[in-house]
């Protein structure tokens, strides 16, 4: 009876004392904030539309549309950490229906690829088919890392 109730008393101090230590090492490691780094907010992150070119040609993606548009943004990390570009998830509606967004690397259609770091500014372009050419677009922006599910939506009259 003596033995079980020390091996007890032990395994209580042991568990105490592995779980203390974890946290203190977590306390004091660095790295844990990298989670949060590419929260998407406008404090963080500011998303500017410059241009929006309607062209009135066909275009074959997985069906024929008459015709498309190309968006032109502005990104600024107003933020203190690098944003991950690939990391913010970009969605374009017309009449609450979801469109498809092409990028081109023969154009410069890029999209949102590469790092920005605390200040920095780049400019992105995307395509966008239409279904309507006279309906305003809706696109909403948010960051597959972000714990907080915040998003940005921007209104484009076309």
């Amino acid at each position: 009876m003596k033995k079980e109730l020390i091996i007890y008393i032990l395994m209580l101090i042991g568990v105490f004392t592995f779980n203390n230590v974890s946290y203190s090492i977590n306390k004091i490691n660095p790295s844990q904030s990298s989670i949060y780094v590419n929260n998407i907010n406008d404090k963080d992150i500011k998303i500017e539309i410059t241009n929006v070119e309607t062209i009135n040609s066909a275009i074959s993606l997985d069906e024929i549309y008459d015709s498309y548009s190309i968006i032109t943004m502005d990104i600024t990390n107003t933020g203190l950490d690098d944003v991950e570009l690939s990391n913010i998830n970009y969605s374009v509606y017309q009449d609450n229906k979801k469109l498809q967004t092409f990028i081109q690397s023969q154009n410069k259609y890029l999209g949102f690829v590469g790092t920005l770091g605390s200040g920095e500014q780049k400019k992105v372009t995307i395509g966008v088919v239409l279904e309507k050419k006279n309906k305003p677009l809706k696109v909403v922006f948010e960051n597959l890392s972000d714990c907080s599910k915040q998003k940005i939506i921007k209104i484009i009259n076309i």
